[in-house]
Formats: structure tokens, C-alpha cells, sequence
């Protein structure tokens, strides 16, 4: 008895899942009945295109965000409705059904749920009503992003590709669309119900690709269905069809030819040194058991050549610079620092010799993960917790300038004349060395700074480039890990390190960056409130002139700005040159 009730039960649970797996089966049929295509059930990748691509264009549902197929037939089998309902009510009617007006946005929510009901209703042969199916697909499981895709996104850009959405979706009651994306992740949203047009109708592609400012062979398209991707490779673009979002990210990769599995934010991808591999296996201690991934560390200040490493789980960081002299100074200093116990980089391998595999001087640290604030209006915290970092940033410089020079043997850190004046006056002699123009506002800038020069300068150790975007949190609290940046560092009045990171607040928005003026609005202390935190952190009674620090630091930056400016100009002249004379030497004798 006991034995039949066990073959009973397995009985039972085998069609159970059999009765599972055919109403996916006719839901999905259901919808490729409407699109008229028939739907392979094999993993299909398709590339059709010699072009490189320059854009990447994603599916949501099923792709970005979970496929809405297996809450429909779960929504069948709770309410007992016949395998198979949803799937024929989309595909009855063709194009002219409930379905296909509701995703070209032809009939409202309310209308949708009307119309909608009523076909399954003839279908099921009893009453049924799809508001909570409705409900079910944007309910809070299926808003969830997936994350191997995100990040891909996230990754695409980072790297200068075009990102973009293009969705069969609908309308919310309210008139928005049912997005649950972060949309400043892509360039360019199409969705069916606000352009009139589903996939794989061949115009819905066109248009995306249009707003990209791509053509269709520069794109790369990942979608679940196979026959959207099929229609995707006929005007050629790339396609993948998404089944498992790993495999496809990996599909990706080998199409976009960049590393997407090895990512940090705020870098990009350099080919793999395995040169440089051999030659640290040889050099150091370090586990270095695979290639190394080079990633270039794309935020890094101007003047700096510096390099994420990647050798399995271990990460380092390589900065190469332009000297040993300049090599060794840094290295020392942070050495000193960390004595001191401030949180910066540990040293761990420096090379002087400019004829090493890199053929300049570099050395490796570790790697601190953490949070940078790259937008220096911190989003993601609530006015207290911006309050809180930009008091923990003054803190930390608080620590950087208390440091006994003489006990630490810094002394000899200071570039000669180092006085504001002096400042002043070596800033604008660069500025005057790489001026273009005459401009009459600087020289005016240079005589009012003179004019109106500190009284009372006091010398310590400074940063030379501080602010929120060279230091490290922890990432659950407001804990600086490690500071960064360290090349313009030397002796001197340290309240141009403050005034150095007030600047934000009267820069204008950027691309990822909120405008300065804004920031009091979001509960970020003024320049004058954060000249006053440091007041009160190192003890002084007050701060005599901040303005002119503020003054001086913009000086500072328009005077590195004209210098690369003219750099720049020098080497888009040596490349046209080199351009002239590569295409002269190509000229054929009988063509002159």
C-alpha cells in the first residue's frame, strides 16, 4: 500500500510539472502567434555584422528585468484558469487584438483590463478577470533589476559604448509607462506604447538605432525572444538571445571585445600585459597565479598614469610616473604618512628603472574598495549623511596638516618658495609661458591676487589636491579608508588645501556632476561654513581672508588648463604633420 501511494505521489508531481511546462509552452506560443514569427526552443546568438559596434540596445522584460512568462502561468495555476488562457487571448485577433493596442498604447489600462478579461473569458468559458495578473507583472518581484545585466550596462558605458532600451511595454494608469530602470543608465529609451510600434515590426529597430545615432551594423541587441533578435540581424545588427543572463554577458563580451566580468567603476579597459605579469612574478612576492587585467583608472588626476590591476581575487594599483625622483618622493611620503597612521595606500613593490617592461618608473599598492564621490553633491544620502562626509573630509585634512614636519623629516618635502606669493607669482609665469592669447581678465586676476596677498601664513603638509573625489569611504559609513592623489603634495599654506576642496561648490553641472549652487539646498555646508569646520577642527580663533584662497585655487586650475591646452595643440600639430607626411610618402611619382 505504502509502495502505490509513493508511485502515486511521484505520479502526480511528474504531471504537475508536464501540466507547468505546457502552458509555458502555449503562452510563449501565444505570443509568437502575435508577432507571427514561430519561436525556436534553442540558445540562438546571431552576428552578422563586420562593424564595430558603438552601441548596445537591451530588452526589458526578460532581459533586464525578469520575463513576465512564468508570473502568467503562475497566475493561471493559482486561479484556476485553463492552461494556456493568456497565451491564446494574446495571439486571437493578430494585431488588432487587446493585446497588441495595449503595448502600442492604443487602449488604456482600464480599457486593456476590460477588453482583455473578456477575451480570456470566452476562452476559459467562464468569468475570469485579469486585474490581479495585471498587478502580478509590475509588482515588486518583477521590478527587481537583473544584476548580471545592470552591471553589463553599467560597463558598456564606462567604456564609451551607447547604451539604450528597447521595450514592448505599456501604460500605468496615469498615463506613465511601467519602467522600473534607473533611465540615466541609457541614452535612449524607445518603448512601443509612446512610438506606435511593436517588435519585431523592423521600424521599431530603425528608430532606436536613429535616436542612437548609430546605423543599424554599429548595434549590438539582446533580447529573450529569438524572433525579435531575428528581426533585429535582418537590418544587421548584432544579436543575442538572452536564455541565462551570465552566458549572455559573456556572449557580450566577445562582441564588444571588452573584459564586463572584471569591472570597477570609473576605469577602463587596457589590453592584458602579460609582459607586465611575468615581469611582477619575477620582481615580487605577490600571488600573481593568473594574467593580469589592466584597467586604466579613468578618474585619476591629469598628471598621473594609474592602473587597476586585476590576478584573480587580488587587486592592486599601479601609478607610473615620470621620474624615479618623482617616484621616490611620493613613495616616502605616503610611507611617512602611513607611520603616522593616515589612511593612505600601502607601498608595496616601487621600480625606479625607466627601462622595465613599462619603460617608466611605477609602483603598485593595494587596491582600496570603498566609495569615491565622484559628483560632489554625494547622491544616494539624505542631507544629514551629506552633512556628516564632508565633516569627515575636513577631519581627515585636519589630520594631514597636523603632521610634525620635523619629527617626520618632511621638511624637505617643500618645493622652493612655497609662500603665497611666490604661489602667485610661479602660477602665473606658467600661465604666461603657455598663453595663446592675450587675456586681459587674467592679467587682472594676477595683479588683484598680489594685491591682496595673506598676512599671516602658516606652513604645513599639504595634499596639493584635495578634495571629495581623491578620498575613499568605507561603503556602509562615513569613514575615510584611504586618501588618494598625493603627486601634487609639498609644504605650505594648507589653506589652499581647503580652499581646493570648496571649488565644487562654484563649478557649474556636468555630465555626472550636480552644479555648486544647488548644494545648500541639499544640506551641503558652504565654502564659508567648511572654512569655518576647519577653524574649529585645528583650534584657530579665525580666518582672515578664505576668499582669497578660493581666488587663488581658480587661478590655479586656469593656469594647468591653458598649459594643457597648449599641450594639446602641440600634439594635434605632430599628428597632422605625421598624417602629411605618411600620405606624401603614399603618393605615387607620376601623380605629381
Amino acid at each position: 500500500m505504502t509502495l502505490a501511494c509513493c508511485r502515486l505521489s511521484a505520479l502526480k508531481a511528474h504531471f504537475r510539472d508536464r501540466i507547468k511546462s505546457i502552458r509555458m509552452m502555449e503562452l510563449r506560443r501565444g505570443v509568437s502567434w502575435f508577432l507571427r514569427v514561430k519561436p525556436p526552443f534553442h540558445r540562438h546568438v546571431c552576428v552578422c555584422s563586420s562593424s564595430s559596434p558603438r552601441a548596445v540596445i537591451f530588452d526589458m522584460f526578460g532581459v533586464l528585468i525578469p520575463s513576465p512568462i512564468p508570473k502568467a502561468t503562475e497566475w493561471e495555476n493559482e486561479n484556476g484558469v485553463p492552461a494556456g488562457t493568456i497565451g491564446q487571448a494574446i495571439k486571437t485577433g493578430g494585431n488588432n487584438n487587446s493585446w497588441s493596442k495595449y503595448m502600442r498604447g492604443e487602449l488604456g489600462p482600464e480599457e486593456f483590463l476590460e477588453a482583455f478579461s473578456r477575451d480570456c473569458s470566452q476562452i476559459a468559458g467562464f468569468k475570469v478577470h485579469v486585474g490581479l495578473l495585471h498587478s502580478a507583472l509590475t509588482g515588486d518581484s518583477m521590478s527587481q533589476p537583473v544584476t548580471a545585466m545592470i552591471d553589463a550596462v553599467q560597463r558598456a558605458r564606462a567604456e564609451g559604448f551607447k547604451t539604450a532600451v528597447l521595450s514592448n511595454n505599456f501604460l500605468m494608469p496615469g498615463g506613465k509607462s511601467y519602467l522600473p530602470l534607473n533611465t540615466s543608465l541609457f541614452d535612449v529609451i524607445v518603448e512601443s506604447c509612446r512610438v506606435g510600434l511593436c517588435k519585431p515590426d523592423l521600424r521599431i529597430y530603425l528608430l532606436c538605432a536613429e535616436r542612437l545615432g548609430v546605423s543599424p551594423h554599429e548595434a549590438v541587441f539582446l533580447d529573450d525572444l529569438s524572433f525579435n533578435v531575428e528581426a533585429a540581424v535582418q537590418l544587421g545588427m548584432h544579436g543575442i538571445t538572452v536564455r541565462d543572463p551570465v552566458l549572455a554577458v559573456k556572449e557580450l563580451e566577445q562582441v564588444l571585445k571588452i573584459p564586463l566580468s572584471v569591472y570597477s567603476p570609473g576605469t577602463l579597459s587596457v589590453s592584458q600585459n602579460q609582459q607586465l605579469t611575468q615581469y611582477l612574478k619575477k620582481a615580487t612576492q605577490l600571488p600573481l597565479t593568473e594574467n593580469i587585467i589592466m584597467r586604466h583608472l579613468s578618474q585619476s588626476y591629469l598628471t598621473d598614469s594609474t592602473y587597476l590591476l586585476t590576478c584573480g581575487q587580488h587587486q592592486f594599483v599601479l601609478k607610473k610616473k615620470p621620474s624615479s625622483e618623482a617616484l621616490q618622493k611620493e613613495c616616502r611620503l605616503l610611507n611617512v604618512l602611513r607611520e603616522a597612521k593616515l589612511p593612505v595606500p600601502s607601498v608595496i613593490y616601487q621600480d625606479e628603472m625607466s627601462s622595465n617592461v613599462l619603460g617608466t618608473p611605477f609602483y603598485l599598492t593595494f587596491y582600496c574598495p570603498g566609495r569615491v564621490f565622484i559628483d560632489h553633491s554625494i547622491p544616494g544620502e539624505d542631507s544629514r549623511g551629506k552633512r556628516c562626509v564632508y565633516e569627515t573630509m575636513i577631519k581627515t585634512l585636519c589630520q594631514i596638516h597636523r603632521i610634525d614636519l620635523e619629527t617626520t623629516s618632511l621638511e624637505n618635502h617643500r618645493d622652493q618658495g612655497q609662500l603665497m606669493e611666490s604661489e602667485v607669482k610661479k602660477w602665473a609665469q606658467k600661465f604666461k609661458a603657455n598663453e595663446i592669447q592675450p587675456i586681459p581678465a587674467m592679467d587682472r586676476l594676477i595683479d588683484w591676487l598680489l594685491l591682496h596677498l595673506p598676512k599671516y601664513q602658516k606652513t604645513t603638509l599639504l595634499h596639493g589636491n584635495f578634495s571629495l573625489n581623491n578620498l575613499v569611504f568605507d561603503s556602509e559609513n562615513p569613514d575615510v579608508r584611504a586618501v588618494l592623489g598625493w603627486s601634487l603634495s609639498t609644504v605650505g599654506d594648507p589653506l589652499v588645501d581647503v580652499a581646493t576642496c570648496c571649488m565644487s561648490h562654484f563649478l557649474p553641472a556636468t555630465a555626472s556632476t550636480q552644479p555648486g549652487r544647488f548644494f545648500a539646498m541639499m544640506g551641503i555646508p558652504s565654502a564659508e561654513e567648511i572654512f569655518d569646520l576647519y577653524r574649529k577642527e585645528m583650534g584657530l580663533e579665525y580666518i582672515p581672508n578664505w576668499q582669497f584662497y578660493m581666488v587663488f585655487c581658480f587661478f590655479r586650475q586656469a593656469a594647468i588648463l591653458q598649459t594643457n591646452y597648449k599641450t594639446s595643440l602641440k600634439v594635434t600639430r605632430n599628428t597632422n604633420k605625421q598624417a602629411f607626411e605618411k600620405c606624401c610618402t603614399n603618393i605615387h611619382p607620376g601623380c605629381v
